[in-house]
């Protein structure tokens, strides 16, 4: 039997060997894992499909959002192996995809907010990253520092993280304003770069141009998250062309948290389309429902995005990735042998 064009697509997504380089651990579990925790732990009935899955559901405001990890998130965390039970669902959904090497964004906030041990919990993350490693997902944790809390904590927290051999590098994340852009904190990247760390930031995502133009020009970041709001200033879109910086674009959470006006206008193809390297990400698919083969899958549908498209976009991800050289000619080989066979005749 001959199989339709829409299972074939389907079924090459799912062999793709793929890049995510946003993808926050605490917003990563699957929900029927979550559930089934809750009611291990605590006892309570989850219904199988949140409402927050509903493909018209939007968050009234990052609020709302935050109060996901609250109710769902926090209760299991607090239990005596909450990280190490998250982190393995995490790494199953990871390898079952074939995302091949990811960075995640781990919230060093809440551990101090749940009064957690922070060397028991890296040391779980390390053994979930050696396992991934194993398994063939190479992981890089990412240290998310919410910009609420300011710079002085900022810089705090990367040298209180900079001890740990698991952390490769630090991302600014949290409510986006005029008073918490990226060039705020430039004595916390210092710190990082000298200590052989990568460094980005989101920006663009709540705030506008400006945001993403202060993280670039001023604080020398090459690689934002979100960004959504490049496409609102041809300058802008021109200096990230200029200094090369890739954009992890995340469609499905820009629509859900009300930060693009629709899916169909998100503007992950008009920026690909003026050379921005753009990638693809799921950002907290947890609460948007979608994973990363899923999130193409939907571009594949709702925008007739290509495969040779989503290619493109993964070896710009592989491009930047923490990765020796050998590593990253094994993310390319194996990227250009799917194309062969999937995209070309």
């Amino acid at each position: 039997m001959v199989k339709s064009e829409p299972n074939r697509m389907l079924e090459a997504l799912a062999q793709m060997p793929k890049a995510e380089l946003h993808l926050h651990l605490e917003g990563a579990p699957r929900w029927s894992t979550v559930r089934e925790a809750l009611h291990r732990h605590h006892r309570w009935e989850l219904p199988q499909t949140p409402p927050f899955h509903a493909p018209d559901f939007r968050f009234a405001d990052f609020g709302e959002f935050k109060g996901c990890f609250r109710n769902y998130i926090y209760p299991w965390l607090q239990t005596k192996k909450g990280y190490a039970e998250l982190m393995e669902d995490v790494v199953d959904s990871l390898v079952e995809q074939r995302i091949r090497y990811v960075e995640l964004n781990f919230n060093v906030a809440t551990v101090d907010l749940l009064n957690l041990d922070l060397k028991t919990v890296l040391e779980q993350l390390a053994v979930s990253v050696a396992t991934a490693g194993d398994r063939g997902t190479i992981i890089r944790i990412i240290v998310g520092i919410d910009r609420s809390q300011g710079s002085e904590n900022a810089r705090l927290q990367v040298e209180r993280m900079l001890p740990y051999p698991v952390i490769s590098g630090f991302d600014l994340h949290g409510l986006e304003t005029p008073e918490t852009r990226a060039d705020r904190f430039q004595d916390a990247w210092a710190i990082a770069r000298d200590a052989g760390k990568k460094v980005k930031v989101h920006a663009g995502e709540m705030d506008g141009p400006a945001s993403i133009h202060a993280a670039v020009a001023t604080a020398g970041i090459t690689q934002i998250g979100h960004g959504t709001s490049a496409i609102e200033s041809p300058e802008v879109v021109n200096f990230l062309l200029e200094r090369g910086v890739v954009v992890e674009m995340c469609p499905t959470s820009n629509e859900r948290l009300g930060n693009v006006s629709s899916y169909q206008n998100h503007p992950i193809l008009a920026l690909d389309e003026a050379g921005v390297k753009v990638t693809l990400n799921s950002d907290d698919p947890t609460w948007f429902g979608l994973n990363l083969t899923q999130e193409m899958q939907r571009l594949v549908s709702d925008r007739q995005v290509s495969l040779d498209c989503l290619a493109r976009w993964t070896r710009n991800a592989f491009e930047v990735a923490i990765a020796d050289d050998t590593m990253r000619s094994q993310f390319f080989t194996e990227l250009e042998t799917w194309q062969q066979t999937h995209c070309h005749g």
